[in-house]
């Protein structure tokens, strides 16, 4: 398969998800970390904060313990920043600056924010680019280099293409 194929293929939206959560874990080690060991007091408090904000974003099973979460999460669900990939993505790289202004710890936690921010934004941009493709009427086909209409009224398949499938290819990359 082609590059831009498994970028299309490859299910970002897991990526990110799983993505938010090693960073809110990473917020709350790196930034009670520096607390204990008195590195930058302001950048851990800032950090354990942050934790806290996408433990309440990114952990649904928080809702259960703490109520508050669960209205925030609904406020923010209904505002456009957690529904947008793209806007979701412009928040974690906003979260993270204050991360790197420090030789600390919490340069670990703010790579692993603007990671999971760059797979909010591959997501998105798959996501638009499917939406075009439907647009247009056609969709991803798992036969590298060939789309199909989607709906297909009057669509018949070539004779040709009918009486020899093309062969199957695998991929070198296993995702």
């Amino acid at each position: 398969m082609l590059i831009c194929e498994d970028i299309q293929a490859f299910n970002w939206a897991r990526a990110a998800d799983y993505g938010g959560k090693v960073s809110t874990l990473s917020c709350f080690l790196t930034g009670v970390l520096s607390l204990f060991m008195g590195m930058n007091v302001g950048i851990g408090l800032y950090t354990v904060f942050i934790g806290f904000l996408l433990a309440s974003i990114e952990l649904p099973f928080i809702y259960v313990c703490i109520p508050a979460c669960s209205k925030f999460r609904s406020v923010a669900t209904e505002s456009v920043f957690l529904t947008n990939g793209f806007l979701r993505m412009g928040v974690y790289v906003l979260l993270s600056i204050l991360m790197f202004t420090h030789k600390t710890l919490n340069i670990m936690t703010g790579i692993f924010i603007v990671l999971t921010a760059l797979f909010y934004l591959v997501g998105w941009a798959v996501g638009k680019y499917e939406e075009q493709e439907q647009a247009k009427g056609t969709s991803y086909n798992p036969v590298p280099g060939e789309r199909v209409p989607i709906t297909g009224a009057g669509f018949q398949q070539p004779a040709a293409a009918a009486a020899n499938p093309p062969a199957q290819q695998s991929s070198s990359y296993n995702f």
